[in-house]
C-alpha cells in the first residue's frame, strides 16, 4: 500500500508528545499503523525529542516531587491510549482501532446523514472535547461543500475520494484547520469510509445545508 498523504509535521510532534486527545491520538495511531513512512517520521521525531532531553542539564528535585507526582498520577483517570502497531488484521481492521470496532466495520450501526453519506460516532473517554466518528460515502456521491470550525483529521479506511487536494486512498490522512474549505466525492464504485477526528462542527456554505445541520449532527 503507498500513502501519500501524511499528517502534519506538528499533528506529529504533538502525537509524540501525548498533548492530543482521544480522538486525535486514535486516528494518527490508526493512520501510522498503516504507514511505514508515517511510523519513521514519529521514529526520528521522538530520537531528535530524546536528544534534547539527553543534553539538557539536570535539576535537582525538591523533598516530597515523586509522591507529589504519583499522587497526581493515582488523581487523574487515564485516557485510553491507542497502540501503534504496524498494518492490519485479518478482518482488515488496523490495530489502533479494534477497540472502537469490536465487531469490525460490518457491525457499525449507520445514521443517515444526507443523500449517500451516513455517520456512526465511537465512544471515547468523557473528557475529550472532541469528536471521533466514522464517515461512509456511497460511490460516486459528494460530501457538500464545507469549511472547518476548527481542526479535522480524516484517515481513509477503505475506497477512495477526490477534492482540490488531490485523490486521497486507503491510509492516507486529511490534516485540514480552519483555513481549509473543500468538497470530497467519493471515486465511484466503492463506498468510502474514512476514521474523523473533529473539535468543532463544520462550517457549510449552502443555506440547506446551514439549515439541517442540527438535524444531521455534523
Amino acid at each position: 500500500m503507498s500513502v501519500t498523504h501524511h499528517p502534519d509535521l506538528s499533528t506529529l510532534m504533538a502525537f509524540s508528545a501525548g498533548t492530543l486527545d482521544e480522538p486525535f491520538s486514535a486516528v494518527i495511531a490508526t493512520h501510522l499503523a498503516m504507514s511505514e513512512g508515517g511510523r519513521e517520521t514519529v521514529r526520528k521525531i521522538n530520537a531528535i525529542g530524546g536528544a534534547f532531553v539527553d543534553a539538557a542539564e539536570p535539576v535537582e528535585m525538591s523533598d516530597g516531587a515523586l509522591d507529589r507526582l504519583l499522587d497526581a498520577a493515582d488523581a487523574s483517570p487515564c485516557e485510553r491510549q491507542p497502540v501503534v502497531r504496524s498494518e492490519t488484521t485479518a478482518d482488515d481492521i488496523p490495530e489502533p482501532l479494534r477497540p472502537y470496532l469490536p465487531n469490525g466495520l460490518e457491525g457499525v450501526r449507520w445514521r443517515w446523514t444526507g443523500p449517500g453519506v451516513a455517520t456512526a460516532d465511537l465512544p471515547t473517554g468523557s473528557k475529550n472535547s472532541s469528536r471521533l466518528m466514522l464517515l461512509r460515502v456511497a460511490g460516486g456521491r459528494q460530501v457538500p461543500e464545507h469549511g472547518h470550525g476548527g481542526q479535522e483529521l480524516t484517515l481513509i479506511l477503505k475506497g477512495a475520494y477526490h477534492d482540490r487536494f488531490g485523490v486521497f486512498a486507503r491510509g492516507d490522512i486529511a490534516d485540514h484547520d480552519e483555513d481549509v474549505e473543500h468538497q470530497p466525492i467519493a471515486e465511484p464504485g466503492e463506498d468510502c469510509i474514512c476514521l474523523v477526528a473533529v473539535d468543532s462542527p463544520l462550517t457549510f456554505r449552502g443555506r440547506l445545508m446551514r439549515a439541517l445541520q442540527p438535524l444531521f449532527g455534523i
